[in-house]
């Protein structure tokens, strides 16, 4: 096996505040869901005050090797259960992501409303071809996953994953427009898990879709950023 992980940064002083928009380029994994509603209910991880207004609809699992960033290189997993209703529009909320340096986690949160948290990521290439992520997060292996990709290449836009993202943090909410392009192939779980607690457990969900991103571009656009309703 080849390893090809960043590991998890850190710094010892607040990282520097990095304000949108962001430009990042990459490769990743998208793999979309229809998510059953017991599963959302128990292994959501949507916030108390947002559970009302949770709609459903597809969800997604990501995995993302940012070669480049406004903060640098990074690794990324992130879930999303479905849509939110907020304000008369259906939109897509990440509920739990992990990344592999701090100050994503930070900017993340500040620029975004992104809930970030670190964790170590280990990426490895298998002898037949297939790709294994490990995620630790407190000393606990919280998601492991190896992929199959397929051989044929098609151009992608950002139709394949979350357009805008909405998000509740510190009493605000954060709208974000996101753009995206790339090249993929079809990709394949041949083996996913989470432990539950820190990241939901997909072993009992089949996805959708999946496909393999390579040289991507994105931008993470600057926010509309307005109050929390009251409940």
């Amino acid at each position: 096996m080849k390893s090809d992980g960043y590991g998890s940064s850190s710094s010892a002083s607040r990282p520097e505040f990095i304000p949108a928009p962001w430009n990042l380029t990459g490769r990743g994994y998208v793999f979309v869901y229809n998510f059953s509603e017991e599963f959302v209910r128990k292994q959501g991880m949507i916030l108390t005050h947002l559970q009302p207004h949770f709609k459903g609809g597809l969800g997604t699992v990501m995995l993302v090797d940012y070669t480049s960033s406004n903060c640098g290189p990074h690794h990324e997993l992130l879930f999303i259960p479905g849509k939110f209703e907020y304000h008369g529009k259906n939109l897509h909320s990440i509920s739990r992501i992990f990344v592999s340096s701090i100050s994503s986690v930070i900017n993340g949160q500040r620029n975004w409303g992104i809930p970030k948290d670190q964790a170590e990521f280990q990426v490895e290439q298998d002898k037949d071809g297939s790709e294994i992520w490990r995620v630790r997060f407190k000393g606990i292996e919280i998601f492991r996953a190896r992929i199959q990709s397929g051989m044929i290449p098609f151009p992608i836009h950002s139709a394949v994953a979350p357009s805008t993202l909405m998000q509740s943090w510190e009493k605000h909410v954060y709208f974000t427009r996101l753009s995206a392009r790339g090249w993929g192939r079809r990709a394949r779980l041949a083996e996913v898990r989470g432990d539950g607690q820190y990241f939901p457990d997909l072993s009992t969900q089949k996805p959708w879709l999946g496909v393999r991103i390579t040289n991507f571009r994105m931008t993470f656009h600057e926010p509309l950023i307005i109050p929390e309703a009251a409940p």
